[in-house]
Order: structure tokens, then sequence, then C-alpha cells
């Protein structure tokens, strides 16, 4: 494609558009977390904030949670919330580990970990079993692999009931390795779909010669083949990050107390406010930006 000539112009010029669309909810939504609440609720929307503040964010990242539910620690009016928001403060005061643990940061945390322990999961079994089914000479191998990615068909809402019940039963509600399980079970089909056609595109014959070297099986995935799948491995990596990290209806049925709850569940509840006829615009693109980053 020469530079300047029609085919570049339409090419740049549709991929600027798509770029700016793509970009633009984000930006929208960034602008949205910086403004004061009279700009921010208005008939009139503008496309810049003409003051800015971010107290949205101080306030969700101190928002906390009494027994009656989350709370924003500024924005109550009522008798009730003040009632709560001194609660809050006092507990904050004196350092309780209860709060702490109920806190947004500790939403924030709980899923790090499970979007962490999901990644990892993940790429070692999709790994492992990509290899198997590429390398080796198993009977019956591309049965076992198209029964490995026919749960793909299968939405992931229909199987809540069962889940919960055998979750139930292993006393995995409200952990960590529940959710972990649910999720890099969820990854498996695509996982090693991708991670089988990674390792199908290196040549055999890196492995032949590691092998009359002496070399083990497990040393040659992981100093053979893995650098030359790591496009692969990459891509696994991002989609159950991205599977784990926005994962809202496993997070909200399976974990059942405060110190448990996901980030996403955390954020939903602060911007409803308790109510499920106010959302606190305000707080939910601070949180969103948050959680984005």
């Amino acid at each position: 494609m020469k530079k300047y000539s029609t085919d570049w112009y339409w090419y740049y010029t549709i991929n600027s558009v798509l770029v700016i669309l793509i970009l633009f909810p984000i930006y929208w939504t960034f602008i949205s977390s910086v403004k004061k609440p009279h700009e921010l609720i208005t008939s009139e929307p503008t496309f810049y904030p003409h003051t800015w503040t971010w107290q949205y964010y101080k306030n969700i990242w101190n928002s906390g949670v009494t027994a009656d539910g989350w709370i924003d620690q500024r924005e109550g009016d009522n008798e009730q919330e003040k009632s709560s928001k001194v609660e809050v403060n006092k507990a904050q005061s004196q350092g309780d580990k209860s709060y702490r643990n109920r806190s947004i940061q500790r939403a924030f945390f709980n899923s790090v970990i499970v979007s962490a322990g999901t990644i990892i999961l993940t790429i070692i079994v999709t790994t492992l079993a990509g290899y198997a089914l590429t390398i080796f000479r198993i009977p019956f191998k591309e049965v076992i692999f198209i029964l490995l990615i026919l749960p793909i068909l299968v939405p992931g809402i229909s199987l809540i009931i069962p889940l919960y019940k055998l979750l139930k039963e292993l006393g995995l509600t409200d952990s960590y390795l529940g959710l972990i399980l649910l999720h890099s079970t969820g990854m498996l089909p695509i996982g090693v779909f991708m991670m089988r056609n990674a390792f199908t595109s290196i040549p055999g014959s890196l492995r032949e010669v590691a092998l009359l070297e002496g070399t083990s099986e497990l040393k040659i995935i992981l100093t053979v083949m893995l650098p030359l799948a790591i496009p692969g491995l990459l891509t696994v990596m991002v989609f159950a990050m991205y599977q784990s990290w926005n994962d809202y209806v496993y997070a909200f049925l399976f974990t059942n107390t405060p110190e448990m709850q996901m980030l996403n569940v955390a954020l939903a509840k602060i911007a409803m406010g308790g109510s499920q006829f106010e959302i606190k615009w305000g707080s939910l693109t601070a949180g969103s930006i948050i959680s984005f980053i």
C-alpha cells in the first residue's frame, strides 16, 4: 500500500473512526467521574468538565459497609445513613478489622486474588492439555479434543443451579477456590483450543532434537515450546483475566459475606446506594475507572 494513495487514505480513516468509537465510552466514563454533581446530572451534558473534582474517587475508595449493607461515607442524607456513617467512622478510627475486611479495598483485593488464581490455573491446565493433544499419540485424540471444546456451546448461566449444589456439597461457596475453579473451568474449552493451535504451529523437529539431547519432556515444554507459543499463551491470559475480573453473576451468587465480595458486586451496591430507584452515577463511573485500570 503506497503512502497517500486512495487505499492508504481509507485505511487510516476507517481505523481512526473505529478507535474513536472504542475510546469514546471510556472517555465519557472518565469525565463523568470528575464532574461536579450539577454538571453530571443535567439535561445539557458537556463533553468536558468545567470544574474538576476527585471527590467521587475518594468517596468510593473509602466506602465501607455496615450490617445493613454498603454505604458511602459522604453522600447519605437521612438519619439511618448518618448513623451508618458514624458507625463506619468510629470503626475506622478504632482500626476495626471487620470494617477493613468489608471495605472497597477488600473487594479489590478479592478480585485480584481470584483473577490471579484463575490465570495461573488456566495456563497450567490448558498448556499441558494443548501440548498433549498436539504432540502425543493418544487414541481417539480428535474425539477427545472435540469433547473438550463442545462446552463452548453451553451457556454458563444454564449451569448455575447444579454448580451451586456442587460447590455447596464441597464446601467451596463463599471462597476464593470456588470462584477460581468456576472461572478456570469456563476457560478450558477456548484455552485448550488456543494452546493446541499455538503448539501446532511450532515445528516438531525442535522437540525431536531436544529429546535426542536427553532433555526431559517438562524441560522441553518450559524452555523450547512455551517461549515459541507466547502469543497463544498471552491470549489465554487475557481471556482468563477478562472473564474473571469482569464476572458479576458468579461473584454475586457464590459469595455470601461482605468480606468475600468481589469488586464488581461491591461497586454495584455502592452505586445503588441501598436503593433500587437511585443510581449514584458519580460513584459508579469512578468505580468503573478504578476497575478498568
